[in-house]
């Protein structure tokens, strides 16, 4: 990510994250927590149990407050709630301290500031009851976490291959063809990369905030204060700032078709694949998913390449460097890399690619076993693609080997005395 043409996306699970935020986020979740053996029955009218109310409401980034009002035919001895927010590592749980009662009314405050909910998420909640020495629980109920500090509005629309796409803006921030143009480039962007990616159709949530300010307020962000988009894959959700001033529609071409894709590339290699995935090919698909050319990629390449500066490949399997110039040739690189693959392996080569590190390949063994060449001769062969003149070099480098030998040049002066001229 960049402040207005670089978009480095929060990566997570043993990417050495440079958010923190994300470091709580992905993974696999676990089972919820059982009391004794077996399943816990689940509380219903016939246990003696009625729930009145089962309410939350919550302050975005500060606290979450549960109620639950509940009556039993005995004792409601203890109260636990229990939290599971999408790629959570364990489940979240809260002991709540009640007098014993057959009524209870609970007002339970969850500090968001100490343990952070994904933004956006939808979190599943549920309580267990100790009534009469057994434990009960009552059925999950759920709520989305949505940033409530400002009032969004939503436009709706499907993309070619079936793909809904809902469109979320702050409301007074964009009118209806700010909105109509967020949609139709989400659209453009998912139909250009399906194809590619063959990704399982699912649903995307863009949200648009008005400023990076408040996107970086709203998500947390330490250690790149120039990010200005990002995309949290298990969630289905991606968030860009672009405010509804002119010039948006380049922003949007930009930024919305390169974190939609980070979701897509999610659906294909799965949450057990995705640390696998070498930055340089998850970045660069997003990257070369935008619909408008960044000027200031082409010029950090072919300076680089003029300079003999170029990043290594290997260098760019894990997390880019947060220094925004390394990062600008880093994207540069990494989009220039994957149209060099599609050129010439095709879409096959990418969904191999993606196959062999969903399987927990490594970046250079994910390449050998798809394109069945090395990291390095990929290197090598995407370096000679940058230079127009890199193949005619290589023809002359390779005669003039041969002329040393003396036979050879023999043969090639035979071969032109016999030659006709033309008159």
């Amino acid at each position: 990510m960049t402040s207005s043409s670089v978009w480095p996306r929060v990566r997570t699970i043993g990417k050495a994250l440079s958010l923190v935020l994300f470091a709580a986020l992905l993974g696999t979740g676990v089972g919820r927590p059982a009391v004794g053996c077996g399943p816990l029955p689940q509380a219903s009218e016939g246990d003696g149990i009625t729930v009145l109310e089962n309410t939350v409401e919550y302050s975005f980034a500060q606290h979450v407050t549960f109620t639950l009002r509940a009556t039993a035919g005995a004792e409601i001895e203890r109260l636990y709630l229990f939290l599971q927010a999408p790629g959570d590592r364990q489940t979240r749980s809260e002991t709540i301290s009640i007098r014993p009662s057959r009524t209870i009314t609970v007002e339970h405050t969850y500090d968001v500031r100490l343990s952070p909910l994904p933004p956006f998420a939808v979190v599943d909640f549920w309580w267990q009851l100790e009534v009469g020495g057994e434990m009960v629980t009552i059925p999950t109920e759920t709520f989305t976490y949505q940033d409530n500090r400002f009032r969004w509005e939503t436009l709706t629309g499907t993309s070619t291959g079936g793909e809904s796409i809902r469109i979320h803006w702050i409301q007074g921030q964009g009118d209806p063809v700010f909105a109509q143009t967020a949609l139709d480039t989400a659209r453009n962007g998912l139909d250009a990369m399906m194809p590619i990616l063959n990704a399982p159709v699912s649903t995307v949530d863009v949200y648009i905030y008005d400023s990076p300010h408040n996107l970086n307020a709203a998500m947390a962000l330490t250690g790149r204060e120039w990010a200005a988009g990002q995309a949290h894959p298990e969630l289905g959700v991606a968030l860009v700032a672009i405010p509804s001033t002119e010039g948006y529609t380049t922003y949007m071409t930009r930024y919305i078709p390169h974190e939609t894709t980070h979701l897509l590339l999610y659906r294909v290699v799965g949450p057990t694949g995705y640390p696998f995935v070498p930055e340089w090919l998850d970045e660069g698909l997003a990257t070369a998913s935008e619909l408008m050319p960044t000027v200031e990629y082409d010029l950090a390449l072919e300076q680089a390449r003029l300079q003999d500066t170029l990043i290594p490949l290997e260098a760019l399997c894990i997390p880019f460097s947060p220094d925004y110039q390394t990062a600008l040739l880093s994207y540069a690189e990494s989009g220039s890399v994957v149209r060099f693959i599609l050129d010439e392996y095709g879409a096959q080569g990418i969904r191999s690619l993606l196959a062999a590190y969903a399987g927990g390949a490594s970046c250079s063994s994910g390449v050998r076993q798809a394109l069945h060449i090395s990291l390095n001769q990929l290197e090598a062969a995407w370096k000679t693609s940058l230079d127009p003149q890199a193949a005619h070099k290589a023809t002359l480098r390779e005669v003039a080997f041969w002329l040393s030998f003396p036979l050879f040049g023999v043969l090639i002066a035979l071969l032109m005395a016999h030659t006709p001229r033309k008159s």
